[in-house]
């Protein structure tokens, strides 16, 4: 027999079967357990996503002292590939998750200079880096379930070949 049956063939009423406490714990957890699933899931993704952040900025600074410098990489590579190079293999990583990596090099020839190539420049040119990651929908898919758009970040470095 159930246990409301039970109470009601001893002449229970309903106010003293509602303190019946058997149950309240499963209850408590089954309104409280999304919220803090979320708040987990939420935590972990601003880490990874302050993670990735951290990384492009270290790829841009890793590619502007690439770029920089007066002599060509020893591999015979020029300043521009070897930047790209160390900015490809910083984000990998990211890049193997799903991530997509734009590197542009844009040189601007001197400060009074008004042409600019695509390229890392000369000795005494000016060198810009511009890095940009975009990841899809974060990493724990949260933020795609509420319609957010893409992750994207971007670091810009200007420097100037030293001569």
């Amino acid at each position: 027999m159930t246990r409301l049956a039970k109470a009601i063939g001893r002449g229970c009423t309903w106010p003293r079967f509602g303190r019946a406490e058997g149950g309240v714990s499963t209850l408590e957890f089954a309104l409280f357990a999304p919220a803090v699933f979320i708040l987990v899931l939420g935590i972990i993704e601003v880490g990874l996503d302050l993670t990735v952040d951290a990384s492009v900025q270290y790829a841009a600074q890793q590619a502007s002292r690439a770029g920089i410098t007066t002599v060509a990489p020893a591999t015979g590579e020029t300043r521009e590939r070897a930047a790209s190079q160390t900015v490809t293999n910083i984000l990998r990583p990211w890049t193997n998750i799903g991530g997509r990596l734009t590197i542009a090099v844009v040189d601007y020839g001197t400060f009074g200079s008004s042409t600019t190539s695509s390229s890392s420049g000369g000795l005494g040119d000016v060198v810009s880096y511009n890095i940009t990651l975009t990841m899809p929908h974060g990493f724990t898919g949260f933020l795609g379930f509420f319609g957010a758009t893409p992750l994207v970040y971007r670091r810009y470095y200007l420097v100037q070949n030293e001569k």
